[in-house]
Parts: structure tokens; C-alpha cells; sequence
């Protein structure tokens, strides 16, 4: 009966994992070491949600800064004005591309959130990743774009009864990564997993998934021997995707 009991639970498991995968995030790189880009880049956002029965929204933190969101919270922090800065601005169809125009340079931060809520009422568990990596422009593998890129969890959330709980990311069973775009085209980057949909009995439970990606400044690239170089002019005019 145990063994029966596990294999189901494993089977509704996998069949409830949300895969955040192909094109999700297109930074085409202008970088100019230390100084201001006057090129515009542009990104694109596609994603897609699979085998599960739940809703989901998706939210690029707007900051003209591009030093990352602090205030990570959904609750009064989403814009509702157009142009407005400091805020989440929701992207209401997530399935197309979607452009964000700005510059890009090491030391950057950007910030984006999820949001799930679960339309049926069994136990089940939220999984996200990150795939389709590739970059573009670059003359050899140690020198791409992707790898400067360092993506990170900064918090993971439930929404129960209109009020948004504190950080649940260090909570069991949850695990989260964190790391560098710098594996080859296949790899899959798991970013969240084995996040329960319901917590506390709770039946109008929603998660929220906070992440962000920086561009390292310490990341240079090297030549053909490997000797590092000192700057990060390597990138100039590179594209990276996700």
C-alpha cells in the first residue's frame, strides 16, 4: 500500500511540473566596458505553461536604473501607470514576444516575477526552469555573452487569503539554483522545484517566484590560449537568449 502511495504521489508530481522553456528572455548586447550605450537592445519574452491546471503571470520589475528590484512584493508594487519606474509592470500576454527596450552593461540587474495560481485542489508541486541559451556575435565559446549572465531565485512567495506571505525559498521540499549561463546549447538551468501549490490547507494559495539576472563585471572573456582579457569589450555587439 506504502509502495503504491509513493508511486502515485511521484506520478502526480510529474504530471503537475510547469516548464518555463524555449525563447524566454533576448538581450541583444551593445557593451562598451564602463560607459554609457547609446545602441538600444531589445528583449524578448516568450513562455509557455504545460500540464498543469493553473493560471500564471508574468511581471518585469521596471527600474531606469537596471540595479535590480529590492522591494521584492507584488502587493501595491505593480504599475499602473504607463512609464511609471520602480514598480512590476505585468505583461498581460506572456505567450508572444514582448520587447523591453534598454541598455545594457556589466554590472546590470534585472529583475522579473511569476505568479501561479492553481485552478484544481490536489497536492501538486511547481518546477521552473530556464533553456534554449544560445548566444550570437561571439568568435569563440569562452567569449560568449551567456556567460557573463548570472541568474538568481530572490525569493519565492504564496499569496493566501490577499496577503502575501515572507520568503518561503529555504522551506522543504523547495530547492532553488542559482548560476551562470555558461553551459551548451541543451542544458536545461533548473531554477525552482518541488514548490507546493497549497500550503496549510489552504485552497486559494498562489505562488510567486522572484528571480533576476545580472550582467558580471568580473566576466571578460579570454583569447584563444585562455589568457583572460581585461575588459569586457569582448561582448560588444553580441546577443544572448534565453
Amino acid at each position: 500500500m506504502e509502495k503504491k502511495k509513493n508511486y502515485s504521489m511521484h506520478k502526480m508530481m510529474f504530471l503537475s511540473v510547469v516548464y518555463f522553456l524555449s525563447a524566454f528572455m533576448l538581450l541583444s548586447v551593445s557593451v562598451y566596458a564602463w560607459f554609457i550605450i547609446t545602441n538600444t537592445n531589445h528583449t524578448h519574452l516568450i513562455s509557455n505553461i504545460t500540464d498543469v491546471e493553473a493560471e500564471y503571470e508574468f511581471y518585469v520589475y521596471q527600474n531606469k536604473l537596471h540595479d535590480g528590484s529590492e522591494n521584492l512584493t507584488l502587493e501595491n508594487n505593480v504599475c499602473t501607470d504607463l512609464g511609471q519606474d520602480l514598480c512590476y509592470k505585468f505583461i498581460p500576454n506572456p505567450t508572444t514576444a514582448y520587447m523591453m527596450e534598454q541598455s545594457i552593461a556589466p554590472g546590470e540587474r534585472f529583475s522579473f516575477a511569476v505568479k501561479v495560481v492553481a485552478l484544481g485542489n490536489s497536492e501538486s508541486y511547481f518546477n521552473l526552469s530556464l533553456g534554449g541559451v544560445q548566444s550570437f556575435g561571439y568568435d569563440l565559446p569562452q567569449n560568449r555573452i551567456q556567460n557573463a549572465f548570472w541568474y538568481e531565485v530572490t525569493k519565492i512567495s504564496y499569496i493566501i487569503n490577499d496577503e502575501e506571505t515572507t520568503d518561503y525559498k529555504e522551506n522543504e521540499p523547495i530547492a532553488y539554483s542559482n548560476g551562470y549561463f555558461n553551459k551548451e546549447l541543451n542544458h536545461i538551468y533548473p531554477l525552482v522545484s518541488n514548490i507546493p501549490i497549497f500550503i496549510d490547507q489552504s485552497l486559494s494559495a498562489s505562488i510567486i517566484v522572484y528571480f533576476d539576472f545580472y550582467f558580471d563585471p568580473t566576466i571578460y572573456g579570454s583569447d584563444f590560449d585562455f589568457v583572460p582579457y581585461t575588459n569586457s569589450n569582448i561582448f560588444i555587439n553580441q546577443a544572448f537568449t534565453v
